[in-house]
């Protein structure tokens, strides 16, 4: 029978519904195939269309380079500082500018896939988030910073060379705001932050757990909205992303690489998207009790229908237990089981 999944820090439900599941195995993505060259790519260094030029160049890494996006969904604007909103159309609706920043994170190497990073490429893109987060936190109109990466096409990635974007915003987004919302609630009525209790329930279950270091776990998330799911969350208490401590990026960037390199492994490269939530950005967001930062990684396997789109319920067919198990036994294992 389905089931009715809450997610403990949204408080938003998610539909499972197994009988319209396929088989894990069914799951396995047929690779896209790499078509763009690099005499012609944007992110190429030595290509004769690259940005690389127009980086900026304070945040220089041995594997990465940060450039503003062309095409930007918030424009960096020091000048105003208050975003203020404004009646349009006979004062009906409601709209401000779109203030704030956009930028992209460019690994250097054009053929290196997500699943592929070494621990130093993971180290050195997390180092960029982390440079400019406290660079855009100093903006008088930004509220929020959030780095996001796209890989495959199917999960947005517009251009193959491998990039993450970092969007710099004058609101705090949605999905946040209910995220801010709920956990403060948990925390009035059980007086412990949601995050790290959910920490201590995975780590006692131990169904969902998919790997752990010392200072991460990286599980399957009970309500995921996408089959697959997985959240990274660190296990010391911090609501910003940007007080990372040295040895914490380099735990954090060799659970990524075994996370990714697993959904490669099991899942044959999938299209995948992945976003870091974090506090806003204020001198309070820095020391939130019930706000926990935390990685969310979302496998494009599935699309939404008219039900998820007209009801904002998703329905997931695979349970996020089963989901476990699979990538925990790994394609070698799996097979030499069958």
């Amino acid at each position: 029978m389905p089931q009715l999944r809450q997610n403990i820090i949204t408080g938003e439900w998610v539909v499972f519904a197994p009988e319209r599941a396929k088989r894990p195995s069914d799951y396995i993505s047929v690779s896209a195939e790499r078509t763009q060259k690099k005499e012609d790519c944007p992110f190429c260094v030595d290509s004769k269309r690259s940005e690389y030029e127009k980086r900026i160049k304070e945040h220089d890494g041995p594997f990465t380079y940060v450039i503003t996006n062309k095409y930007p969904a918030f424009v960096e604007d020091e000048s105003t500082c208050a975003a203020a909103s404004y009646r349009v159309e006979d004062e009906f609706y409601r709209m401000k500018l779109s203030l704030g920043g956009h930028d992209v994170v460019v690994i250097k190497d054009h053929d290196l896939g997500l699943p592929d990073f070494s621990n130093a490429v993971w180290e050195d893109m997390f180092r960029a988030f982390k440079e400019r987060y406290k660079y855009f936190k100093t903006l008088c109109n930004v509220e929020y910073v959030m780095p996001i990466y796209n890989h495959g096409p199917q999960a947005a990635a517009s251009i193959e060379h491998p990039h993450a974007q970092i969007f710099a915003s004058a609101i705090i987004p949605n999905i946040i705001f209910r995220e801010l919302s709920h956990t403060a609630n948990y925390y009035s009525d059980h007086h412990e932050c949601a995050f790290c209790a959910m920490i201590k329930h995975e780590r006692e279950q131990n169904t969902r757990t998919l790997f752990e270091n010392e200072d991460f776990i990286a599980f399957s998330f009970y309500a995921g909205r996408f089959p697959f799911e997985a959240w990274i969350l660190p296990k010391r208490h911090m609501s910003q992303f940007v007080d990372l401590k040295p040895k914490e990026m380099e735990n954090l960037s060799a659970i990524c690489r075994q996370l990714f390199g697993r959904l490669n492994e099991v899942l044959n490269d999938p299209p995948v998207n992945f976003f870091v939530h974090s506090a806003p950005t204020d001198s309070m967001g820095r020391n939130l009790a019930y706000y926990h930062w935390h990685l969310e990684v979302a496998p494009r396997l599935s699309l939404y229908g008219g039900f998820e789109l007209g009801s904002g319920v998703t329905i997931d067919i695979i349970a996020p237990e089963q989901a476990a198990e699979y990538l925990r036994l790994g394609r070698t294992r799996r097979a030499r089981k069958n």
